[in-house]
């Protein structure tokens, strides 16, 4: 491989991008309802659920879910910026361990604080190495098991993710569909001049 083209491609890994996560819905999410004593206890369907979805430090917040019984709907899109791609170890593994989408299931109260439900984890250093090194790259949506504390299932969330790399500057003059048009007018007459959007 040429120098220069061994270069762009160390930038194209290095140049970061963005993680999009569409939060679709979740069926069968299920709290935990204590009567009296820590033993006794029952289950009962989540009515106003609603998600936190976390990528390292940065943090998101879902609309209250809408529907009622088994399935909750939410089709709600959110973006994490992520401004370099997984560090390796000399033997492949990945050094960070932040390399996850964490949805912790929270349950909406009017007149107590919200309970904690369960959450679901998606490790998405696969998708992002993916999407430095093609462009893009995308997991379909899919059910994630939700569970609690003590690793017992409460139900699933249904998630897609979809990872696209930063243009750098050298990309954007190549790409001749980032060209873009300024309408200039001299009083006589008004002309479309191409311009590559910086």
């Amino acid at each position: 491989m040429p120098e220069s083209q061994k270069g762009r491609e160390l930038k194209k890994m290095t140049s970061g991008g963005v993680l999009e996560v569409t939060l679709v819905d979740s069926e069968g999410i299920r709290d935990r309802k204590f009567l009296g004593c820590i033993v006794c206890c029952t289950t009962s369907a989540v009515n106003r659920p609603y998600v936190c979805v976390e990528y390292g430090d940065q943090k998101h917040i879902s609309k209250v879910a809408q529907g009622k019984g088994k399935k909750s709907i939410w089709d709600q899109r959110f973006e994490f910026n992520i401004d370099h791609p997984p560090l390796l170890d000399d033997e492949g593994g990945s050094k960070q361990s932040s390399q996850k989408l964490v949805f912790r299931v929270m349950d909406k109260h009017k007149l107590s604080d919200d309970a904690y439900v369960g959450e679901a984890t998606i490790h998405v250093k696969d998708v992002v190495l993916t999407g430095m090194e093609k462009g893009e790259a995308e997991l379909g949506s899919r059910k994630y098991r939700v569970v609690r504390e003590d690793k017992s299932y409460t139900g699933d969330v249904s998630v897609a993710v979809t990872f696209k790399r930063k243009l750098d500057r050298a990309e954007k003059l190549e790409d001749g569909n980032k060209t873009s048009h300024v309408l200039i007018n001299n009083n006589e007459d008004t002309t479309k001049v191409p311009v590559v959007v910086a």
